[in-house]
C-alpha cells in the first residue's frame, strides 16, 4: 500500500518533475497525486511497474485456472473431437 505521506499536488510535481522521479527512483516508494487534496493518480518507478503487472498476470492466470477446473467440476466440458466438429461445421475446418 502507498504511504500516504508521499502525496503531493499534481502542480508541485509539474514544477520539478525530475526531482521527484529522482526521489521515486531511489526509494521505490509510489507517488501519489493530488488535485484539490484528492488522489487522483499515483507514480511508480519502472521495475515496481514491471512487477505490478507480472503479479497481476500471474493472478490472471490463477484465476483462469480456477474457472478451468470449476467448469470440468461441472461438467461443462467437450470432447477434443465434439470441439473439432463443432469447428468444421461452424468454420470449415
Amino acid at each position: 500500500m502507498a504511504n500516504l505521506t508521499n502525496s503531493h499536488s499534481l502542480t508541485a510535481f509539474q514544477r520539478n518533475a525530475r526531482g521527484f522521479i529522482e526521489g521515486l527512483n531511489e526509494t521505490k516508494e509510489p507517488l501519489l497525486l493530488t488535485v484539490n487534496g484528492s488522489v487522483q493518480a499515483v507514480v511508480v518507478d519502472p521495475q515496481t511497474y514491471q512487477e505490478i503487472e507480472k503479479e497481476m498476470e500471474h493472478q490472471r492466470l490463477l484465476a483462469a485456472i480456477a474457472e478451468g477446473e470449476k467448469a470440468i467440476q461441472e461438467g461443462r466440458v467437450i470432447t477434443h473431437e465434439e470441439f473439432q466438429q463443432r469447428m468444421k461445421e461452424r468454420y470449415g475446418f
